[in-house]
């Protein structure tokens, strides 16, 4: 059985999908990587914006008329299995809470499992363990609580195990990911995310640690003093949903905090690591956002001194409070998301310029144009010299910035 895979949505879905498809090797498919010669079409789904559901039911369209046989899981195929079936009355849908069994369910493979766990990651030098799953924040604007209600995690021996295993097989970098990473805490002995941490760092080996994200409120001096004294063993890429700055929208939103926890989480993560890559998401257009709040919202971003936004425009979502919000306009929607993505364009370029004449901590990824690319801990693209070897770090003296990329001295 050759299986396609096809992932939509965020790096926890990567990785389950990294897993799944180890779990289907395991019982003898085969992964394809051209739709057109596979068997089956494996969909993993997401549905935390309309434009994901959408592309989502375009794809399984797209598979249902060239034959194939389809099975869907994730968010949007628990959450509107019907539009998935009026379109491909065929496919075979998992429930989100049972994405793990997949292989059980289609192929009656056994397996104890009860938890993602990946033993290598496809095509790439880096790997992504998930440590945890599950949302209970209910914000208001928000889906993925009802698609992963219940939170989860590994336990801290197979977590330490499974990151062991990865970094004896060479993979230099790993990143530890959770739908709430900061909400981490082991079912067997109850460790948090700092005891987790303290595991992992404590593991032989050259490897280094990247964090997936944070909530602000989960971020305290206790965590990241754990991460500072891991040295080069940690990543110092900081990714915080935010989502908004000014106080009225975060309390509109259901956010737990205000501008100025986070202006405070911000200072002490840059006062303890001065290099750091501090990335934010942030939605624009939330249903009461006024054009006085998307101006002190951006004016209290660059107050912020972020490396980068992950820019989102506010979409509507079923089931959620903000979707029975009167509507901003879409022509509205689009100017606000446009000057906020030019912003975080400046942002970046600035974050990189700031890296000029310091050194920085590369792993190298792959080979183009006779130059290897590689990425710095604090998460900065860097042209290395072609003598460089795949999968190494290289401490680099930053001499050159062009746009988003880098160059320097070995």
């Amino acid at each position: 059985m050759k299986i396609f895979y096809k992932t939509f949505g965020c790096r926890v879905n990567q990785i389950e999908t990294e897993s799944l498809s180890e779990k289907f090797s395991s019982v003898g498919c085969e992964r394809e990587d051209d739709l057109s010669a596979c068997d089956m079409v494996f969909i993993n789904s997401c549905s935390v914006t309309e434009k994901a559901d959408k592309d989502i039911l375009n794809f399984v369209k797209k598979s249902a008329a060239m034959g194939k046989k389809i099975a869907v899981t994730g968010c949007y195929s628990s959450l509107f299995p019907g539009e998935i079936l009026k379109i491909a009355p065929q496919a075979v849908l998992i429930p989100n809470s049972q994405k793990h069994l997949s292989a059980q369910i289609l192929f009656k493979a056994s397996s104890q499992d009860d938890f993602f766990s990946v033993s290598g990651s496809y095509g790439r030098t880096r790997a992504f363990v998930k440590v945890q799953d599950g949302c209970d924040l209910k914000c208001s604007y928000c889906i993925v609580p009802y698609g992963r209600p219940v939170l989860k995690s590994k336990t801290y021996s197979k977590t330490l195990s499974e990151i062991d295993s990865l970094i004896k097989k060479g993979f230099k970098e790993i990143t530890v990911s959770g739908t709430r990473l900061g909400r981490y805490e082991c079912p067997e002995t109850g460790f948090s995310l700092k005891e987790l941490l303290k595991g992992i760092f404590s593991l032989d080996g050259n490897f280094r640690i990247r964090l997936s994200s944070l909530e602000p409120m989960e971020i305290d001096s206790k965590l990241l003093e754990i991460c500072r004294q891991a040295g080069e063993k940690f990543c110092d890429h900081f990714h915080i949903p935010i989502q908004h700055c000014c106080d009225n929208i975060l309390k509109d939103m259901k956010r737990p905090y205000n501008f100025a926890f986070v202006k405070e989480k911000i200072e002490i993560i840059k006062e303890m690591f001065p290099q750091s890559g501090v990335f934010a998401d942030i939605i624009s257009s939330f249903p009461t956002e006024t054009c006085e709040d998307f101006k002190l919202n951006k004016q209290r971003i660059e107050e912020l001194s972020l490396s980068g936004i992950h820019a989102f425009t506010y979409s509507s979502r079923p089931f959620t409070e903000a979707s029975k919000m009167p509507q901003i306009d879409s022509k509205i929607k689009k100017e606000r998301s446009l000057i906020i993505r030019e912003f975080d364009l400046r942002l970046r370029a600035f974050f990189a310029l700031s890296m000029k004449d310091k050194k920085l901590n590369v792993l190298s990824l792959r080979k183009k144009d006779g130059f290897y690319l590689g990425l710095s801990s604090n998460f900065l693209n860097v042209i290395l010299p072609d003598k460089c070897v795949k999968n190494q770090f290289y401490n680099v003296k930053i001499k050159t910035v062009n746009g988003s990329f880098l160059a320097g001295e070995i």
